[in-house]
C-alpha cells in the first residue's frame, strides 16, 4: 500500500451542513456526533471553515435529521428533544 493510500484511509470525511439564518445568510456546520434519541437521529453541529487559518468562531448547535424525500433534512429540535440531546452530548464528552 502507498503511504498516500494510507494517509487517505486515516482521514475522516467532514459532513458540511449549510444553515440558511432568516436573513438569509449562510453559514457551514460540520458534524461533530450523531446522537439516536426517542427513536430519532440529532447531529451536534460545530462551526465549520475550509481556511484552517480562520478560526471557527459561534456556539454549536442541536439539529433533528429528517429524511424528506429520502434526503437527510436538518430541522430545529423541540424544547425537549434539544434538553435530552445536550444531557446525552454532555455526558458523552464527560468520558
Amino acid at each position: 500500500m502507498r503511504r498516500e493510500d494510507n494517509m487517505a484511509e486515516e482521514l475522516e470525511e467532514v459532513q458540511v451542513v449549510t444553515i440558511t439564518g432568516e436573513d438569509g445568510s449562510e453559514e457551514y456546520y460540520a458534524e461533530a456526533a450523531v446522537i439516536e434519541w426517542d427513536g430519532k437521529t440529532f447531529a451536534i453541529l460545530a462551526p465549520y471553515s475550509e481556511d484552517e487559518d480562520e478560526e471557527d468562531s459561534g456556539d454549536a448547535i442541536i439539529a433533528r435529521i429528517d429524511v424528506e424525500d429520502g434526503e437527510s433534512v436538518y430541522v430545529a429540535p423541540t424544547d425537549e428533544e434539544f434538553e435530552a440531546v445536550a444531557k446525552q452530548y454532555e455526558r458523552m464528552t464527560e468520558e
